[in-house]
């Protein structure tokens, strides 16, 4: 499946629930979305781990929502009770989703995908292909640069040099040596960006994408397929 089609279907998902008003709506979402938990159970821990401290969350959110909504509000309790129990549902439906796609998939097929859908496309857009490169770039060096961090603050660990245990002192230190990181990383951008201009990166727009990831006639058909399935279904709502 390509990467867009997910990336779609996921998005169309979450605003389903975020615009399903009625309960049996909302409850054949939270159903449809157990289903595809269950088909997707090898992520269930590294689920639980993202998702766990949005159920503490939400619930203490909607007991504040409650009490300021009985203070202010001229309606009556259940009326009151009914929307926070809906609302909670709802995101905690909506997050429950997301963080099941951020974990399943990944940021640079997005690129690619875009890429190719786009090289295909066959227009020439220089400030297109710049702005794909540089998120590109981001997303390819940015774990480096934090593998670095991480071993920066080993290193000092093993001088034997504290940390602060106030947060306070933890973020002026940091902020203090941030500046000399963004130096020691200097000459490395330098080499990068030489690189990149040597191989022809910029001069021809667009530019060729490996692998390829082509557009097919059957994602056009799942877009438009479950497009009029959810306006069909929220037309009952």
């Amino acid at each position: 499946m390509n990467p867009l089609t997910r990336l779609f279907i996921y998005l169309l998902f979450s605003f389903s629930i975020l615009f399903s008003k009625q309960i049996l709506i909302i409850l054949a979402h939270i159903s449809l979305l157990l289903l595809v938990l269950l088909y997707k159970k090898e992520l269930w821990s590294e689920w639980v781990k993202y998702t766990k401290p949005y159920y503490i969350y939400f619930p203490l959110s909607g007991i504040l929502f409650l009490c300021i909504s009985l203070v202010i509000s001229q309606r009556s309790l259940e009326v009151i009770l009914v929307d926070v129990i809906l609302a909670t549902m709802r995101l905690s439906a909506t997050v429950s989703i997301m963080t099941l796609y951020m974990i399943e998939s990944r940021s640079h097929d997005i690129l690619l995908a875009i890429r190719g859908l786009w090289f295909s496309s066959g227009i020439q857009y220089r400030w297109l292909d710049r702005l794909l490169l540089f998120f590109e770039i981001t997303m390819r060096f940015f774990p480096s640069i934090q593998e670095q961090w991480n071993i920066t603050e080993r290193s000092q660990k093993a001088l034997t040099i504290k940390k602060p245990r106030s947060r306070i002192q933890r973020t002026i230190n940091i902020a203090k040596f941030i500046p000399d990181f963004i130096l020691l990383n200097l000459e490395k951008t330098d080499n990068i960006v030489h690189n990149m201009l040597m191989r022809g990166y910029g001069t021809n727009s667009p530019r060729s994408t490996y692998p390829h990831i082509k557009f097919r006639l059957y994602d056009c058909i799942i877009f438009a397929g479950l497009l009029v399935i959810t306006v069909g279904v929220h037309s009952f709502d």
